[in-house]
C-alpha cells in the first residue's frame, strides 16, 4: 500500500442488505423499450444513468461514469428488433470503437431477469451490466453497490491457525452488535446497518476506508488499521502504512501479513452467489485463481463430480461438499452468475499472464 494513497475513513459504514432487492437484476413486466429507456444500468463500476427521452426515440443517452469521475456517456442506436418488440442495438461513444448492446432475459422461479450484454466488434462478450433499481438511480445508490462489494469480498466464516473462529457478516441496527441470521428481514431503507467482525476477543462494527472516492476493505482489527486480500486460500489481513486519519500504534509494522485466515470447511465460501446477480465491480477484488474456485463452488454446492484433481481435491476437504454426478441443475441466479465470472476469469488471467511477461 503505498503511502501517497488518498485513504480515508468512511464517515459511517453503511451497507447494503444482501438479500435486498437494490442488488438483485430488477425484475419486471414492461416492453423491452421501455426497460432500456427508463433503466440505469451498472456492473458495479460504471453506472449509466438514462437522459430524459421522448417516447419512440430512435437513439438512447445514457450519462456515464464511475464513483470518482463522469465522461462515459454512450448513445444506444441502430435498434435491433425482435416480434416488435427491441432487444439492442448499436452503442456508440466518442472513446471507443462501435460495439453491440444485446438485451438478454433469464426467465426462472416466477422472475424474469434483464440484463444488458456488450459485445466488440468481433462478436466476443466483453461486458455484462445489470438493471439499477429505481430507488436508488442516485449518487448515494451506487454508493451502496461499491459497498456491499467490499462486504461481500469478506463476508463468511474463517478460521486462523489457531482454530480460532472470525466471522464477517451483517448485524443488526443496535448496539448489540448481534449478527443478523436473515438479512431480508431487515429494511433496506436503514442504510446505517453495517458489517460486523465477530472474533474470539469480540464484536466490533467496521468502518471501512475510501481510495479516490471508492471503498476499500481496510478497517480496524484487534485496534490497528489493516487491509483485507481475498487469495484462494482465505483472507490475507495485511498491515498497511500510515496515512491521514489511518494512523496505527507506534512499532506496527507498516508491510507484511498480520493475519491469515482460512475459510471453515463447514460451509461453502462463496454462498452469495446463489441468492443475488453479482457485478463485475465486485469480481475485480479477486485474482484469476480464486474467481474459478467461486465459480466451480456454485458446482460443487449441487453436487458436481469434478475432472480437475485440484478442484476435487479441494472441495473434498469440505464437510458440506457431496459428490453426485456431473449432470447438474443451476437455479437462473446461479447460470447468470457462472457466465458473469467465467467473463471476469478470462480477464483476469490475460491481465496476470500480461504482468508475468513485463
Amino acid at each position: 500500500m503505498n503511502m501517497k494513497r488518498p485513504l480515508k475513513l468512511l464517515a459511517a459504514a453503511g451497507m447494503l442488505l444482501a438479500a435486498s432487492p437494490f442488488n438483485n437484476a430488477m425484475s419486471f413486466e414492461t416492453g423491452f423499450y421501455d426497460d432500456l429507456r427508463n433503466s440505469s444500468w451498472h456492473d458495479g463500476f460504471v453506472f449509466y444513468h438514462p437522459e430524459k427521452h421522448t417516447k419512440n426515440a430512435k437513439s438512447l443517452r445514457f450519462a456515464g461514469g464511475t464513483m470518482h469521475e463522469g465522461g462515459y456517456d454512450v448513445t444506444l442506436t441502430d435498434f435491433k428488433t425482435k416480434n416488435g418488440k427491441v432487444t439492442g442495438g448499436t452503442v456508440k461513444s466518442e472513446f471507443s470503437e462501435d460495439k453491440q448492446a444485446q438485451l438478454v432475459i433469464t426467465e426462472g422461479n416466477g422472475k424474469k431477469y434483464s440484463m444488458l450484454h456488450i459485445k466488440d466488434a468481433r462478436g466476443r462478450l466483453i461486458h455484462i451490466y445489470n438493471p439499477l433499481d429505481k430507488n436508488v438511480a442516485d449518487v448515494w445508490g451506487t454508493r451502496l453497490i461499491d459497498l456491499n462489494n467490499v462486504y461481500l469480498t469478506l463476508r463468511g466464516r474463517y478460521l486462523d491457525n489457531k482454530g480460532n473462529l472470525y466471522v464477517f457478516t451483517l448485524g443488526d441496527l443496535t448496539d448489540n452488535l448481534k449478527e443478523v441470521k436473515d438479512p431480508s428481514s431487515l429494511n433496506p431503507a436503514e442504510r446505517e446497518d453495517g458489517c460486523i467482525l465477530i472474533t474470539p476477543a469480540g464484536t466490533e462494527r467496521l468502518e471501512f476506508a475510501e481510495e479516490y472516492d471508492f471503498t476499500v476493505p481496510v478497517f480496524k482489527m484487534d485496534g490497528i488499521y489493516v487491509e483485507a486480500r481475498p487469495t484462494v486460500k482465505g483472507l490475507e489481513i495485511r498491515y498497511i502504512r500510515d496515512f491521514d486519519d489511518i494512523r496505527n500504534p507506534e512499532g506496527t509494522p507498516a508491510e507484511g501479513i498480520y493475519k491469515m485466515l482460512y475459510p471453515s470447511p463447514d460451509t461453502p465460501r462463496f454462498l452469495f452467489t446463489a441468492d443475488q446477480v453479482i457485478n463485475e465491480g465486485l469480481l475485480g477484488h479477486y485474482d484469476y485463481q480464486t474467481l474459478r474456485l467461486m465459480r466451480n463452488e456454485i458446482m460443487a454446492r449441487h453436487g458436481y463430480s469434478f475432472k480437475s484433481p485440484d478442484l476435487q481435491s479441494y472441495f473434498d476437504k469440505t464437510s458440506w461438499y457431496q459428490p453426485v454426478s456431473q449432470d447438474i441443475k443451476l437455479s437462473p441466479v446461479e447460470k447468470i452468475n457462472v457466465e458473469l465470472i467465467k467473463l471476469a476469469e478470462d480477464r483476469k488471467k490475460q491481465e496476470e499472464a500480461a504482468e508475468e511477461a513485463q
